[in-house]
């Protein structure tokens, strides 16, 4: 029998996975980003038609608002940024599994850095976030994850 902590541990390194998957399937559109490949600094990041975010306009766009991640395999990545810097994910998978993550978010010039208490817990992940339409694409600086594009939910509608 599994545990519950042992399935949210094993969702969470899914996610993890999901999210960091840089090839792109044959067929696929083009690449959201120029970002090149490994660490990079902020500047050399862009998003075609994106408005590059400083970390205080990404704060004022997100603060108690929910960003919403639809994958391709059907499961659904949330993540509610409070007020107050602290955020809470939820990971719905395809067949009614979930697994939660809380954290804080530090806003720091033109780098948003995320930090979680299950995901990697403790170390710092900083991105930069571009606007595009009423989506967000957030850019991994270490370079581990590909651009992520988030729908942008106000509020907490689905009470992450």
């Amino acid at each position: 029998m599994k545990s519950p902590l042992r399935s949210t541990i094993l969702t969470l390194g899914l996610l993890l996975a999901a999210c960091a998957q840089t090839g792109s399937p044959p067929g696929a559109p083009s690449p959201l980003s120029s970002a090149p490949p490994g660490p990079a600094s902020p500047a050399a990041f862009d998003v075609a038609g994106g408005k590059r975010l400083s970390a205080d306009e990404f704060r004022r766009v997100a603060a108690g608002n929910t960003l919403d991640r639809r994958m391709a395999n059907g499961s659904r990545l949330l993540v509610h940024i409070a007020a107050d810097g602290s955020q809470r994910l939820k990971l719905q998978g395809v067949n009614g599994q979930t697994a939660t993550d809380q954290g804080r978010v530090a806003f720091r010039g033109d780098r948003v850095c995320s930090s979680w208490q299950r995901i990697n817990p403790g170390q710092e992940t900083c991105f930069v976030y571009f606007q595009l339409g009423q989506d967000l694409v957030a850019i991994d600086l270490s370079g581990a994850m590909a651009p992520t594009r988030f729908s942008l939910l106000r509020g907490n509608p689905e009470r992450v």
